[in-house]
């Protein structure tokens, strides 16, 4: 495989990994009183709206031709990092 195979593999299995661990977020929503989990779903849209925008991007690289795939791949690599940010704010915020 090359380079950009290798990074499309890499990059689908971490997104899949984020969309395991936003479920569990969702139902951890359960557990939580009022107040917090009002604070809980919006950070769990943001990060659902993180994930479809990754996603989109992820879509566009793969079907990217090679003089557009580098700049698809920055594009990814920033959304990817979004979603990142985002699980890390729900697993610090809000551990179950």
């Amino acid at each position: 495989m090359g380079l950009r195979e290798d990074y499309q593999v890499q990059m689908e299995k971490q997104l899949n990994e984020w969309k395991v661990q936003t479920e569990g977020f969702k139902a951890g929503a359960e557990q939580i009183e009022a107040n917090a989990k009002v604070q809980y779903e919006k950070q769990l849209e943001a990060l659902r709206a993180a994930q479809t925008e990754a996603w989109e991007d992820f879509y566009k690289l793969k079907g990217a031709n090679e003089s557009a795939w580098a700049q698809f791949k920055a594009h990814m690599d920033k959304a990817g990092g979004e979603v990142k940010a985002a699980v890390e704010r729900m697993t610090t915020n809000f551990k179950h």
